[in-house]
């Protein structure tokens, strides 16, 4: 997430996407990649409060697609966004669905769990 909340900020400060923009902006889509590669293992952990993270790095590039979408008007930018956004949509629905049984089971901020 960082270097995609970066983006969003140096672009946000310098008015423009400029050559520290682009590196920022890629070095986020590159982390994101590499997450997605892990998908498999992430899927394998049992679920607890702190899986949530994984919602966080993918909001923050989804926003930095759209952000260089609306810098670059580049359409592959807005349909990647789009898809993000989807993929973002459909975790946060899991990670709530997977909150509630949790906490109807009693599997929720439980002391030595």
């Amino acid at each position: 997430a960082p270097p995609s909340v970066g983006f969003i900020a140096w672009t946000r400060l310098q008015g423009e996407l400029d050559a520290g923009g682009r590196i920022l902006y890629f070095f986020g889509l590159f982390m994101a990649i590499l997450m997605f590669s892990q998908a498999r293992r992430f899927l394998r952990l049992p679920f607890g409060l702190p899986t949530w993270a994984t919602s966080f790095p993918l909001a923050a590039i989804t926003i930095a697609t759209f952000l260089m979408f609306e810098l670059t008007d580049v359409e592959m930018y807005r349909w990647l966004a789009t898809g993000l956004l989807l993929l973002l949509t459909v975790v946060v629905v899991i990670l709530l669905a997977h909150t509630i049984r949790a906490i109807a089971r009693g599997r929720i901020c439980v002391p030595g769990h």
